[in-house]
């Protein structure tokens, strides 16, 4: 099988004008895989024209920042493994040499490498990702080593590890939520979403956010585990300014209709506590956005988060 790496020359040679970037446009493709200890990776490609009428394939891949110690280095080594086809046919294999980025929600847009195939040029075709399924480690008989393996499944760059959430930076303690606390929903386009609700509060004389959130019923595999994230990406805001963002140390509880008493994680925001604080709404912004793209023999999937 004929099989190069192009250089960023090679690449401006695609053909067409649009073609001559390296970026992966909103016809991308992806795979998932997700390991048992939790985090993942994620491959997107798509198939881009030469000018000498054979097929390139481009993409890059990502890792999970947060994933168990015993998976560091795995992801490589799944991606060396990985194959492509495409109507069937085995076009590539090893896709280490694309280029890793770090995880991102929708991959439209990402700089990438591309790799020459034997494939003749033909539009419409899309490439299909196959990752074995792999075992990272064994426990063994009285030893303390998890068993973790690894399958094509989940959601990738974006699955968060199984860890309980440690207490992290301005995290002071939790404290039971009052029935003034403000709650706002977010869905995804595809069903299910996440239920936020928080408060500000006094703390030994410091002003804190408090609170927590919750999934909401009907999500499905391309969604399930990204509540956090949509999390990281939301803010508050009160009488016109900014006083919080990045939710995502906020504590996770079960699905309630009141949150009254609800034990929640407490943000320190770093500033003295003000008795007209405790007047003024707060506003909780959750972010609007494409959280998974992708193109499939079958069609496109394009799935969007908003409040």
């Amino acid at each position: 099988m004929l099989r190069l790496s192009l250089s960023f020359a090679l690449i401006l040679g695609l053909a067409g004008g649009a073609e001559a970037q390296t970026a992966l446009s909103e016809r991308v493709s992806l795979a998932h895989g997700t390991f048992s200890s939790g985090g993942g990776l994620t491959i997107a490609t798509e198939l881009r024209p030469t000018s000498d009428g054979r097929t390139a394939l481009c993409g890059v891949w990502s890792e999970s920042e947060s994933q168990s110690s015993y998976t560091k280095g795995a992801a490589r080594e799944i991606v060396r493994l990985a194959t492509v086809y495409v109507d069937g046919q085995r076009i590539a294999q090893n896709l280490v040499e694309l280029p890793q980025i770090d995880p991102r929600l929708d991959y439209a847009g990402a700089p990438a490498g591309c790799m020459l195939t034997a494939l003749t040029w033909q539009p419409g075709r899309v490439p299909e990702v196959f990752v074995p399924r792999k075992q990272i480690s064994r426990r063994n008989g009285g030893g303390s080593d998890p068993q973790i393996d690894f399958a094509q499944t989940g959601t990738g760059a974006m699955s968060g590890a199984l860890e309980v959430l440690p207490f992290l930076i301005r995290n002071s303690r939790t404290v039971p939520l009052s029935s003034a606390a403000q709650v706002v929903e977010g869905r995804y386009s595809s069903g299910g979403g996440l239920r936020l609700a928080a408060e500000l509060r006094p703390i030994n004389g410091r002003a804190h956010l408090c609170g927590v959130w919750s999934d909401l019923p009907g999500q499905d595999a391309r969604t399930e585990g990204l509540g956090r994230e949509m999390l990281r990406r939301s803010s508050v805001t009160q009488a016109g300014r900014e006083i919080a963002r990045d939710l995502g140390n906020l504590r996770w509880v079960t699905l309630r209709r009141d949150y009254a008493g609800a034990e929640a994680t407490c943000l320190d925001l770093g500033t003295p506590w003000r008795a007209d604080q405790a007047r003024a709404p707060l506003t909780l912004d959750l972010p609007e956005t494409v959280v998974y793209r992708s193109t499939t023999p079958k069609g496109q999937s394009v799935i969007r988060f908003g409040s």
